[in-house]
């Protein structure tokens, strides 16, 4: 895609965080902008945010869990907008829990929000992005996408099928003109690990994990632009952070001993 000016980007997640940084840098280069949160008043902060800015916004609460909820989205979009050119489907949650200690619950609704979340949006948007003068498609994904992290099982399993899944989408699209990107962040200072903080399996662990985390962490608006430049420049595979290209490089290096690795060092810091 040249350039993002007058293009209408659909983004779920928009209340907080990735999503909110990338809604404002996409203003920044003229593009009109239909933003999905669960939180109304998180979609109605970052409403505010670009006011300065000379495009359309419109919100909408957006539950990704609902397919119903998706396709809804796509049509007000349209609605809204006349068209749109760019989804994002950013939404996502992560548990700091060991397998065993997950509910099925727990797995539902972390499969739900971070996997069926991007099918139903592409699902939901494809037949609008096919329409458009230029498209293309960014779907989420993570540095646990590479490798199976401790209590982080559904978490890594759902990044792993988003990789899988966006890779699948990008040789089907490719000859449609549709760019399709999946993202994997290293640590990136936002709080979806505080959102779920009180349901770790350790509360004490996983706040020094989190801590220790965004003392590394990128700051979100070096994240956001990262990923528009990938818009822009239409790539395939997009890593952010120092962090999520050695997680990938050690994974493809020592494929079965990162993970003996990793579980020697769970082993000596398992929570009790």
């Amino acid at each position: 895609m040249k350039n993002l000016n007058n293009k209408v980007v659909a983004i779920t997640g928009a209340g907080a965080g990735i999503g909110r940084a990338l809604a404002i840098g996409f203003a920044k280069h003229g593009s009109h902008l239909a933003l999905g949160d669960i939180n109304q008043s998180g979609l109605e902060e970052t409403q505010r945010l670009l006011n300065q800015y000379p495009v359309k916004v419109s919100i909408h609460q957006v539950d990704v869990r609902s397919k119903e909820n998706l396709f809804q989205f796509a049509e007000d979009t349209v609605t809204e907008h006349g068209k749109v050119n760019v989804l994002i489907n950013n939404a996502g949650i992560t548990l700091q829990k060991q397998f065993s200690s997950h509910t099925i619950e727990d797995l539902e609704r972390v499969i739900d929000i971070n996997l069926y979340g991007v099918i139903y949006g592409c699902k939901a948007f494809l037949p609008h992005l096919r329409k458009a003068d230029g498209a293309h498609i960014i779907n989420m994904s993570s540095m646990a996408g590479f490798m199976g992290l401790p209590v982080q099982s559904s978490y890594c399993t759902t990044k792993a099928a988003v990789k899988a899944f966006s890779e699948s989408l990008y040789t089907e699209l490719k000859c449609e003109g549709i760019g399709v990107t999946s993202v994997h962040p290293g640590a990136i200072k936002t709080d979806i690990m505080k959102a779920t903080l009180n349901e770790s399996d350790d509360i004490e662990t996983a706040r020094k994990t989190m801590d220790l985390a965004m003392k590394f962490a990128l700051p979100v608006d070096v994240a956001a632009n990262k990923i528009i430049n990938a818009v822009l420049k239409n790539k395939q595979r997009l890593l952010i952070g120092k962090d999520s290209i050695f997680f990938e490089i050690f994974k493809r290096v020592l494929p079965t001993s990162s993970q003996k690795l990793m579980a020697y060092a769970f082993s000596k810091f398992k929570p009790a």
